[in-house]
Order: C-alpha cells, then structure tokens, then sequence
C-alpha cells in the first residue's frame, strides 16, 4: 500500500514537472568544438552513449504506475571497446561479461556473449571484417569469438596455452588478416580469417620491436601499417603488415606528447592517430610520424570528461568514439576533415562561428598545440 501510494505522488510530482517544461522553450543544444574558438575546428562532440537508458525514457512511467522495471539491465557498467557498424554500436562490458548492441534505428539494445555457446567472461575489444562478422576478444576465457550479424557464434580461436591475456584485435579487410595482441605474452600474432595461425611478431623487452605489455591496436586503412599501443613501455609502435618495425614515438612522462598509461587507439582517413591515456584522461592527436598536433580531454563527468578512459574506435565516418570505463560511458566525435568540410559547409562554417569555449588541456593551463599540417 505504501509502496503504491508513493509511486502515485511521485507519478503525479512527475507529469507535473513534464506539464511545466512542456511550456517552457525547447534549450538550444551547444556546440562543443575541439580545439575552442578561436582556433580552427578539428573536431566536435556528437553525443554520448550509455545504454538502453539512451531511449527508454518510457519505462520511468512504467515503474511509477506499477510496472516492474529492469533498470540498468542493459546499460553499460564497466566497457572497454566499441565498434560502430551499420549504426549499431558495440560496446565489450567486462563486467557484465556481454557485448552490448546499441541499435540507432530501432531505437533498442540487445547482447552477444549473454549465454550458450560463445558465452563471454571478460570482453576487451571488438572488430569485424567485410561480412559484417563480429570478432571479440576475452581475456579470461583467453579466447577469440567471431559471432556473425545475428550474433550467433561461428568461429572460437584459441586452443589451451595459445593465448595468455589477448586484449587489442584488428581486421585487415583487404588480406583478410586478424591480427590479435597478447598481452601478457608481449606478442602480436596473425591469423587468417578461418582461424590459421600466419605468423607472429614481438617479444618481451624494450628494444625496437619488442613491447612490454602492449594493449590495443588499429590499422591504417592507407597503407595497411599495424599500430600498437605499447603500454609499459610508454611508446606507440608501427609496422607493416607482416609485422616488420617501422617507427615508434613517445616516451614515459606527463608533458604533452609524452605517455603515462596509454590504452585505446584509433587512426582516422587523413592518418592521424588518437592515443588515449588513462592517466591523463586524455586524447592525443599524433601524425604519422609522432608529432603531436592536438590533445583534448579533462577528468570530471559530463561530454569531453572522463574518468578512465579506455579504447577508441574509428569508424568509416570519421566519427571517434571515446570508451570511458568507470562512468560507463561511450563519447563520440565527428573528425572535421576535408571530405566532411566539402560535403557539409554550411555545418563547417557554423563550427567556425561557434563561441563555445569547451575543453581544458589536462595540464591544465595553456592552448592546445596545433600543426598547420592536421
């Protein structure tokens, strides 16, 4: 009785609250430009995800007249990766051991990995290949799934002792090459699409070519050079594609440009790579050859905060998406390059007519640097 008698007055509290703002003017949305104006514009926040609590603001309604409600059921709690495909985002939970399927057009959120065959533990990162096929890694069943567009299971990679902790994965579409890092065994091995080990490249140390500990990867769709995070040793290291060393940048330090605890990675049309450190709760801008061109990010809660920061992901778009695993939540950005300014000019000159002032550099003080070269 009591029970119901409080969700009635907070039922009624609510519509009140409903029936107030509804004659009030809709708020204008800002714009969150990166860098702030008055600098070119780079990039800009679209907006963030968290779940089904993204669209089901029907359910509140539902709890307050007396249907039972699940909340939170499929709402991030702890994600590390995500992919965008299709316009459904995937987001790996470590978690809730699940791999959540944020549908944009349907407006609703399902899972992979729940349970059956292919139940997952510890999901990382996420990837797919030209079939829409969906690859996740899990660290504790030290396991690689593939798991096709209905999410049914149809390919496990890993046999006893093969993986100690896989983390970062990446898809060559072009070769057909999956290539997934192992962390713990400070080692990046390949394998075909059908699950035949190709080749491996790494080990433990800190010489050119050698990682200690690394985490994520992202390919270079230009040139089909392989990135990886190599987190312990406080560097980001490239390759070719059948795992020769190229280059490396960065160094162990907390000036920009330098590296403390360096996780997610993603690489753009243009080939600029983002580094995200967790430390910093931050994302830096690199060209190709290490030069820092940008860095933006602050701790706190809110669109361009985080808490800890984890992977990133790019997507065909140009759009960035920025895991935060402590606020469960995913950031998403549009990358402002010269393909998008030609086909959206008039949104390109309101962003430079924007007067927002948006975020602080994480040293606090300061602008952002920039290269007339990004």
């Amino acid at each position: 009785m009591i029970k119901n008698t409080l969700r009635l007055i907070i039922g009624f509290s609510f519509m009140l609250l409903l029936s107030a703002c509804s004659g009030k003017q809709a708020v204008k949305k800002q714009i969150i430009v990166i860098p702030a104006p008055p600098e070119e514009p780079r990039l800009f926040y679209l907006k963030t995800y968290q779940g089904e609590g993204d669209f089901v603001t029907s359910n509140t309604l539902d709890y307050l007249i007396g249907e039972e409600a699940d909340f939170g059921k499929k709402n991030f709690t702890k994600p590390y990766g995500a992919m965008m495909l299709n316009n459904k985002l995937y987001v790996a939970d470590t978690i809730k051991g699940v791999v959540f399927v944020v549908d944009n057009d349907k407006q609703k959120v399902s899972l992979i990995g729940a349970s059956g065959a292919g139940k997952l533990a510890v999901p990382v990162t996420i990837a797919h290949d030209r079939n829409n096929n969906i690859y996740v890694s899990d660290a504790k069943n030290r396991k690689v799934y593939g798991y096709n567009s209905k999410g049914k299971l149809f390919f496990a990679l890993g046999t006893k002792g093969e993986f100690k902790r896989p983390a970062g994965i990446a898809i060559n579409q072009k070769l057909n090459r999956l290539y997934v890092v192992d962390a713990q065994a400070h080692k990046v091995k390949v394998y075909s699409l059908n699950g035949k080990y190709l080749f491996g490249f790494g080990k433990r140390g800190t010489k050119d070519g050698e990682f200690n500990f690394p985490t994520n990867i992202a390919i270079d769709k230009r040139n089909d050079n392989v990135v990886i995070v190599d987190t312990q040793n406080f560097r980001v290291q490239t390759f070719n594609a059948d795992g020769k060393f190229i280059s490396k940048f960065g160094k162990l330090g907390d000036r920009p440009g330098m590296f403390a605890r360096p996780k997610g990675i993603a690489i753009d049309s243009e080939g600029h790579y983002y580094i995200a450190d967790t430390a910093f709760s931050n994302i830096q801008i690199f060209d190709d050859k290490g030069t820092l061109l940008l860095f933006f990010g602050d701790h706190g809660y809110g669109p361009v905060k985080f808490q800890l920061i984890a992977g990133l992901y790019m997507d065909e778009n140009d759009v960035l998406y920025a895991v935060d695993s402590y606020s469960g939540k995913v950031d998403s950005f549009q990358y402002v390059s010269q393909k998008w300014k030609r086909e959206n000019p008039q949104k390109y000159q309101k962003l430079k007519d924007t007067k927002v002032i948006t975020t602080v550099p994480y040293n606090g003080s300061g602008t952002a640097p920039t290269s007339n070269s990004f």
